[in-house]
């Protein structure tokens, strides 16, 4: 909605009223618009994902391990690591829109959104955090971020590492 009053009626933002305030697009002037549109606020639905029966003897078993494990062996902190991988989105589609009240079927733009890559970040059990994965679904390099994308050069000088797959996924292996 700003991108929308910043193009068509710039002169709002920098006009001052007879008050002394200036316009600002806050949530509820938005949320109240919306709503003279017959509009309201929708949420996507789906299941959430459900933990196993047992999930706290998995947890406690995976504990005992590694307790075991970094006893025994002796393993300093800095060579604990916890790493994790998450699927980023190159368009991000949101769960909730605005759409006419009552309406049943509720379509928000990116949730079909398939263009994505996977970020593997690690930190260690001493803090430090440790560089960052980045890996593309493809064979050659032509599939991650182009040399001159914006934020590439930024990126490249804090060690990131942009990564094809080889593989026919973009999961960490």
């Amino acid at each position: 909605m700003v991108t929308f009053i910043e193009h068509g009626t710039p002169h709002l933002f920098i006009q001052i009223a007879s008050d002394g305030t200036q316009f600002r697009c806050s949530d509820s002037f938005v949320r109240k618009y919306l709503r003279t549109l017959g509009l309201s606020e929708r949420s996507a639905t789906r299941a959430a994902q459900k933990l196993p029966i047992n999930y706290e003897q998995i947890l406690s078993d995976s504990f005992l391990r590694q307790a075991y494990i970094i006893c025994d062996h002796g393993i300093p902190a800095p060579l604990w690591v916890n790493t994790d991988q998450t699927q980023t989105h190159f368009q991000m589609g949101g769960k909730r829109t605005w759409n006419k009240k009552g309406k049943k079927q509720i379509a928000t733009m990116g949730m079909d959104e398939k263009r994505a890559f996977t970020l593997v970040p690690s930190i260690s059990a001493s803090g430090n955090l440790l560089l960052m994965q980045m890996i593309f679904h493809g064979q050659t390099t032509a599939s991650c971020p182009s040399t001159g994308a914006r934020w590439y050069s930024e990126a490249k000088e804090k060690r990131f590492r942009f990564e094809p797959s080889h593989t026919h996924t973009y999961w960490s292996t």
